[in-house]
């Protein structure tokens, strides 16, 4: 550190007016030790961006105005929408000391600066040295590392920075995030923090989150991640496990009226067109065969939503492939017109599930935790055996999704056709009040209650 210069965490308070908390103010003094290396893996919405990156990047121009510092991040727009509106909301107080601010720099007099760079290509991350000779020190700092591709890492590591900084929240249990927490331990100075250690995060806050997570939420790897900062292993297994289906089964709910809903998952070749129905708690399935002629499935599926009174506001189709084209057919000839159930779209929460299809099989699977879920029909082997056999997986940003029926097919297992209908069903009377008595559903309502309280998208503060 330049000899006299104020510490980050005091710096923080006499320039920025900023009362860090202790594990913030751990955390960006760290940035004093030469050659720092600083990993933060934190709760969302603990205050990583506003409390810990802008007073580091800050900091470092105010302590080296020949200093450079690039930053980058596994979402863009969090570089956008939060890291450089917190930056530039304390473009009054450097002013004076003639910094200059705009959309993509803030440089200061000496030369120095602090600027962004996108992911799209790991030459990009390459170049960024320290040049001691002119007392330039570089920070290079990873917001979000758990969603930057190991490519980049990798041209990151051929740079010679000053000070490297690494904060996100937790994803999945492998790259060169996690390893700063584990096979890389030595070489950073760690920080770890729960929802537990920040007072701004209400009590109330951990307990809606435990609520909406089910009985077992310390085992769902979003509320492992979003409140204990704890990563979650690759292989935790199913995404329903097969103790959750047998308890309804075994110890099933009260039966309890509502609306009627439909999930109809197409099919053409050897694989099953099924059709399964929501009626408030209870979920079967109606219909399932192989049928290889797929305008006779469309005559079917419209022809059993009539008869079963289901009408096509709440009848749900997979519109994936073949789907669409069965789905076209039956409002073309039979007048039915399906509601679309794509599996790739954007999910409510694109915090954390990768698309719509592990969205719903998430929800399906907390309704089980919470013991919502009723089988007046019992389930049939195959419909058992698909629910509890399809494997949680994520991507390379941490986010969940679905096994690849290719994935399952090579391990020898069953197209989900039965699960998939069931699942779709469930969803789809996401909105169902029970007759008699108002409920209040899991998804998406609470879903956007959680992002407002618990939660909030991209918010740090």
């Amino acid at each position: 550190m330049v000899e006299g210069c104020l510490a980050p965490a005091i710096f923080a308070g006499c320039y920025l007016g900023l009362k860090l908390y202790p594990w913030q103010a751990r955390a960006v003094n760290a940035a004093v030790y030469e050659r720092a290396r600083i990993a933060l893996v934190a709760a969302n919405g603990s205050g990583k961006t506003a409390a810990v990156n802008t007073v580091l990047l800050l900091w470092w121009l105010y302590a080296y105005p020949a200093g450079r510092a690039v930053v980058t991040s596994g979402s863009w727009e969090q570089i956008k929408t939060q890291l450089w509106p917190s930056l530039r909301a304390y473009e009054s107080i450097f002013t004076a000391l003639g910094w200059t601010f705009n959309t993509e720099e803030v440089r200061t007099p000496a030369g120095g600066f602090i600027r962004p760079f996108s992911t799209d290509s790991p030459a990009r991350a390459e170049g960024h040295h320290e040049k001691p000779a002119t007392n330039s020190p570089m920070m290079i700092m990873v917001d979000e590392a758990k969603g930057i591709n190991e490519g980049i890492f990798d041209a990151l590591n051929r740079c010679t920075p000053t000070c490297l900084v690494y904060t996100s929240s937790t994803g999945l249990a492998s790259g060169t995030f996690y390893e700063a927490f584990h096979r890389n331990s030595a070489d950073f100075y760690k920080v770890r923090v729960t929802a537990y250690d920040c007072p701004h995060i209400s009590k109330e806050r951990i307990e809606l989150a435990q609520r909406i997570y089910g009985p077992q939420y310390e085992e769902h790897p979003i509320y492992r991640s979003m409140i204990l900062a704890e990563w979650t292993e690759g292989d935790l297994g199913n995404i329903i496990p097969r103790k959750l289906v047998d308890q309804a089964l075994q110890y099933p709910p009260a039966a309890r009226a509502g609306e009627r809903y439909a999930g109809i998952d197409w099919a053409a070749g050897g694989d099953e067109t099924v059709m399964a129905v929501r009626e408030g708690n209870q979920v079967r399935i109606v219909y399932s065969n192989r049928e290889p002629d797929t305008t006779r499935s469309a005559a079917l599926m419209a022809a059993k939503c009539r008869e079963l009174g289901i009408k096509p506001a709440r009848a749900y189709a997979d519109v994936c492939g073949i789907g669409l084209v069965i789905k076209q057919h039956a409002k073309k000839v039979h007048s039915f017109a399906f509601r679309d159930f794509n599996g790739g779209d954007k999910p409510d929460d694109a915090d954390h599930y990768l698309n719509r299809n592990i969205e719903a099989w998430s929800y399906f699977r907390r309704a089980l935790e919470m013991g919502e879920v009723c089988f007046p029909d019992g389930l049939d082997d195959a419909a058992r055996e698909q629910l509890c056999n399809r494997l949680l997986e994520w991507n390379a940003a941490g986010k969940m999704k679905c096994e690849s029926k290719e994935d399952m097919k090579k391990r020898g297992v069953h197209s989900p056709d039965r699960a998939d209908a069931i699942v779709m069903a469930w969803w789809a009377g996401r909105h169902m009040h029970y007759d008699g008595e108002e409920r209040i559903p899991m998804v998406p309502e609470v879903r956007h209650i959680e992002r407002g309280c618990i939660v909030p998208a991209n918010f740090d503060i």
